[in-house]
């Protein structure tokens, strides 16, 4: 099975669908993918709209894959950061409306795709969002932590990156982090209906306000590319880093060092 599967709802709508694994973890293979179909579908003229969904119940999606960065050397954990980075600026810049739909637990780089969406939709109950670096010894890129400032400004940004807490859905929305919650059965038709209401958008429309909407982001990500790819590779390599991999692993609290 492949990690994302590719659904038409008319000439104007896709949806994107992340079946991975159980926990819709990324691997490399995933973000390849992810980026490979965005660009393929970047430039098609009917297209208005883009749907994030998860083939899971409980997860949106968990974040990295932990296997992808422990015990490997620090060309192959590199070679992953700047793909993750690659892969989440892409969508980002993807050039119509995004809409991710979370229905289930949405952590950490899970947790910034939904982030680099335009729209964010989530469950009432029974899911979590949060970014959750800090618990497993990481630091956080500096691009979507500016991203997370616009979104929920400086203190929120703080609280959420310093603590790592993962937060329900109307802690989510009361921050501004989620735009909607609606219940389990609700929440695909509900993200349907509206993306069935941006899909009436023109052509000129669509892309022209969502260039406006990301472009004063692009010099400044493009800066910092290699500065967040360095950083995060050289505290994934570090003994706690590398601890924190192996505590989701063995799936246990971590032991640091420091």
């Amino acid at each position: 099975m492949t990690p994302f599967a590719e659904i038409f709802h008319g000439d104007r709508i896709l949806e994107i669908k992340m079946q991975s694994n159980e926990k819709n973890t990324f691997d490399f293979e995933a973000f390849v993918s992810f980026q490979e179909i965005l660009n393929k579908h970047a430039n098609n003229p009917n297209l208005r709209v883009l749907l994030f969904t998860s083939a899971q119940t409980q997860f949106f999606s968990n974040g990295i894959e932990p296997t992808l960065m422990y015990g490997k050397s620090e060309s192959d954990v590199r070679r992953s950061v700047e793909q993750l980075l690659r892969t989440a600026q892409t969508y980002f810049h993807f050039p119509v409306p995004t809409i991710a739909v979370i229905n289930g637990h949405c952590m950490a780089a899970g947790a910034v795709f939904a982030l680099f969406s335009d729209y964010r939709f989530m469950v009432d109950k029974g899911g979590r969002i949060g970014f959750s670096e800090a618990i497993v010894g990481l630091n956080f890129p500096s691009i979507p932590t500016i991203v997370l400032q616009d979104l929920v400004g400086v203190k929120a940004t703080r609280d959420l990156l310093f603590t790592g807490k993962q937060i329900k859905g109307p802690e989510a929305k009361e921050i501004g982090l989620v735009d909607e919650l609606f219940s389990a059965d609700d929440l695909v038709p509900e993200a349907m209906k509206f993306a069935e209401s941006l899909s009436k958008l023109t052509y000129n429309s669509s892309r022209g306000m969502k260039t406006a909407l990301r472009e004063p982001y692009r010099t400044q990500m493009e800066s910092l590319f290699q500065l967040d790819a360095d950083l995060f590779t050289k505290v994934i390599l570090s003994p706690d880093g590398q601890e924190g991999f192996l505590s989701l692993i063995e799936k246990r609290r971590p032991k640091f060092s420091t």
